[in-house]
């Protein structure tokens, strides 16, 4: 499963919706505020994948 943090207003995180969605791509979508303060391990992974990407929209990560 993947799962896709994303932010209101984030043209790349739309873009990154569409393509899931026309490829048939099954995902769930978090806000990506609950990377700031992660929930559960995928949370925590959302973290470091974001670190390792300046921080940029939107984040995946596959559990």
């Amino acid at each position: 499963m993947k799962y896709l943090y994303t932010a209101e207003d984030c043209p790349k995180c739309e873009t990154l919706k569409e393509k899931y969605r026309a490829d048939g791509i099954r995902f769930v979508e978090r806000n990506a505020e609950r990377i700031k303060q992660p929930e559960d391990d995928i949370d925590r992974e959302a973290l470091v994948q974001a670190s390792m990407q300046n921080m940029e929209l939107p984040v995946e990560v596959d559990a």
